[in-house]
């Protein structure tokens, strides 16, 4: 039941954000459910592919969703986040720890920072597969969905108006995080005790939050991600510093 609610906030998060849900997963997975650092990584990308997936399903229903840009983001993402999640098995945890606290500082940073109201020129498209890559492999390694940089990339690089690339970058977290999991599964890194019910959870929640997200005020909603996930950057960076002490 716990995992059922974490799962659900999560989802009511990542509904109404359009991020944050997903790098949220697996501080909560390592503090609240005392996992360690590579089943919360597992974990944690299990349950962003199931958000990811309700998310892209809705978006695409609405016309928000550019399959052709999609693919050419997301394809290159999948080799990435395969590579990430290998490379998440060679480096020491207090090294994970420490990146995903910085992960979570840029997340905040970038939740505030101005959205354009217009689409720029699009990028060659090379700029874009290795966009793909690395973020994938971000996904991959740290069990994030990512949306904080792929929205961006895809409005200031593929030229979408905001709310294709919002609806673009869920087809993009699907397939990542899906290829990334999978390899986390057969290393034994997906303890499926948790994944389950936070999954279903985390559909539930990304659904009751979708009416939501014009609704609720954002700035309130923004600082209050905010100050949770500086709280826990700060945590994270101190278990690091303590490990590696």
């Amino acid at each position: 039941m716990m995992a059922f609610v974490a799962g659900a906030l999560l989802g009511v998060v990542f509904s109404v954000l359009g991020a944050g849900g997903g790098i949220l997963a697996v501080p909560v997975l390592l503090i609240a459910f005392k996992t360690s650092v590579a089943e919360a990584t597992g974990a944690g990308l299990a349950v962003v592919w199931v958000a990811a997936v309700a998310g892209a399903i809705s978006h695409g229903r609405a016309g928000r969703l550019d399959v052709r840009v999609g693919l050419t983001f997301g394809l290159p993402s999948v080799v990435g986040a395969v590579g990430g999640a290998k490379l998440h098995t060679l480096v020491p945890e207090q090294v994970t720890l420490a990146l995903f606290a910085l992960v979570l500082l840029t997340a905040v940073a970038a939740m505030f920072r101005k959205k354009p109201e217009t689409a720029a020129s699009p990028v060659a498209t090379w700029a874009i597969v290795a966009a793909g890559v690395a973020t994938g492999v971000l996904t991959g390694f740290l069990g994030v969905g990512g949306g904080f940089l792929i929205v961006p990339a895809l409005t200031l690089w593929a030229g979408l108006p905001l709310h294709r690339a919002v609806g673009t970058s869920m087809a993009v977290i699907a397939m990542s995080s899906l290829s990334g999991a999978v390899v986390h599964l057969l290393a034994g890194h997906v303890p499926l005790s948790l994944v389950l019910p936070m999954g279903a959870g985390a559909v539930v929640g990304a659904v009751l939050g979708a009416p939501l997200a014009g609704r609720l005020p954002e700035r309130p909603l923004k600082i209050g991600f905010a100050v949770l996930a500086l709280a826990v950057a700060v945590s994270m960076g101190a278990k690091a510093f303590t490990q590696a002490g």
